[in-house]
């Protein structure tokens, strides 16, 4: 019994080493073939190969280095983990046929940029096209839009260290893929990143066929220390009190908006405010509707939208409500009882609205529309948009957009609550 046992654990043994081996080789070899192929555009160096029996494999000291820019990358640790061997045998067996990977994750430590070399420059100093999405990071600071390297300079900031780690989640059966991204940059502030998609293939090449839905998108901004810098230095720029500077911050903020057409409501407002004079925590939430038309929704009305995509915004763990915007002007600010009240709490449609782009038509006089595009809002909620081609059987039918195509539908005219066309 003794020498059974005794086999066995060496047996063992001589197994995980085996498997060690088998890990160590492959990351070995992958590395080569990079090292080999990436010049000249790319230099790789690593210090040492990690593995483990729990499913991690890693680099450690790696360094990327970038002729053409003169500068480089460096990660103390690199990471890929699995929730144990099998995941990351399954990994290789799924990539192998040409499948979504089920699960993985990525661990980088210690990444280190200077930021007066090349690649700052590049991701810092390059104009970036002005979008609702760049709003928070214009800045009032003099003839200063956006912190550039100089700036970060000026501000004490050298070298960036960042810790950083992107997870990803698929579930074959209920086709749905959920993305987490965390990074957290000394005296700067951590950022998380999540997002799950529904409907998605197995294989990358139908994709075109059967593109995912965006299910949920949660970003959070934790302990933004970089936020209190700019505020102390831009006030300094301006000749102003901090305390000035935040009002001049938030009117900034609001009119970059406004030149995109966005007009948020006073609440928000305010609690972003609140958020620059204590930057601790925000949390920004999207729960989209299933059949959601992206490309289309600066055609619905403001209301509409905020119902569409279900957003929550959340100010140091405080919930702010309501959440309300309008269509501005793309111009000067207007005051906030002018604005178009639109509320996910308060929806009285006698509230004014500010150049309705669509007007509701009956749904009995759908034949009279036919070859125009119309908005259907069914009873259950539901938002479909796309072109009339005929009613007919108590049924209406439209084509629809569909990924990079259309398609046909049809929609019972007794599901239809609300339709609009555009004049």
């Amino acid at each position: 019994m003794s020498k059974i046992l005794k086999w066995g654990v060496l047996s063992a043994l001589a197994l995980a080493l085996t498997i060690k081996l088998s890990l160590w080789w492959s990351v070995r070899s992958v590395m080569d073939d990079a090292i080999k192929q990436l010049p000249p555009f790319m230099n790789i160096s690593y210090g040492g190969i990690t593995s483990s029996l729990d499913g991690r494999v890693g680099l450690e000291d790696l360094r990327l280095q970038f002729p053409t820019l003169g500068d480089a990358l460096q990660v103390k640790h690199a990471e890929l983990k699995f929730n144990g061997l099998r995941e990351l045998l399954s990994f290789r067996e799924r990539i192998a046929q040409g499948k979504f990977p089920e699960q993985m994750a990525i661990r980088l430590l210690g990444i280190t940029l200077d930021v007066h070399g090349p690649l700052m420059q590049q991701l810092y100093n390059v104009p970036i096209e002005r979008s609702a999405f760049t709003a928070m990071s214009e800045v009032a600071c003099g003839p200063v839009r956006f912190i550039g390297t100089s700036e970060l300079l000026d501000m004490g900031y050298r070298t960036l260290e960042t810790d950083a780690e992107f997870s990803y989640l698929f579930q074959p059966g209920a086709q749905k893929l959920s993305l987490s991204l965390i990074s957290d940059t000394r005296e700067m502030g951590a950022v998380r990143l999540t997002m799950s998609l529904a409907n998605l293939p197995e294989k990358p090449e139908r994709l075109q066929v059967t593109p995912p839905r965006l299910s949920s998108l949660v970003l959070e901004l934790n302990d933004n220390q970089y936020q209190r810098k700019v505020q102390q230095y831009c006030a300094n720029k301006l000749g102003q009190s901090v305390g000035d500077y935040r009002q001049t911050a938030v009117d900034q903020f609001d009119a970059a908006l406004r030149g995109q057409g966005i007009a948020l409501g006073q609440p928000l407002l305010d609690a972003y405010a609140r958020y620059l004079e204590e930057p601790r925590s925000l949390r920004i939430e999207v729960w989209p509707m299933e059949g959601l038309e992206w490309d289309g929704l600066q055609f619905f009305e403001a209301r509409d939208v905020v119902a569409m995509l279900r957003p929550a915004v959340l100010v140091n763990q405080e919930a702010v409500q309501p959440i309300e915007f309008a269509w501005g002007d793309l111009g000067a600010r207007k005051e906030p009882d002018a604005l178009e009240k639109i509320s996910v709490v308060d929806d009285n449609p006698q509230l004014p609205r500010a150049s309705p782009q669509y007007e509701f038509v009956k749904v009995s006089d759908l034949p009279s529309y036919a070859g125009k595009r119309l908005q259907f809002i069914t009873f259950d909620g539901t938002y479909y948009q796309g072109v009339l081609h005929k009613v007919e059987n108590g049924r209406a039918y439209l084509s629809v957009q569909f990924g990079p195509g259309s398609a046909e539908m049809f929609l019972r005219l007794e599901k239809i609550d609300k339709v609009r066309v555009r004049f």
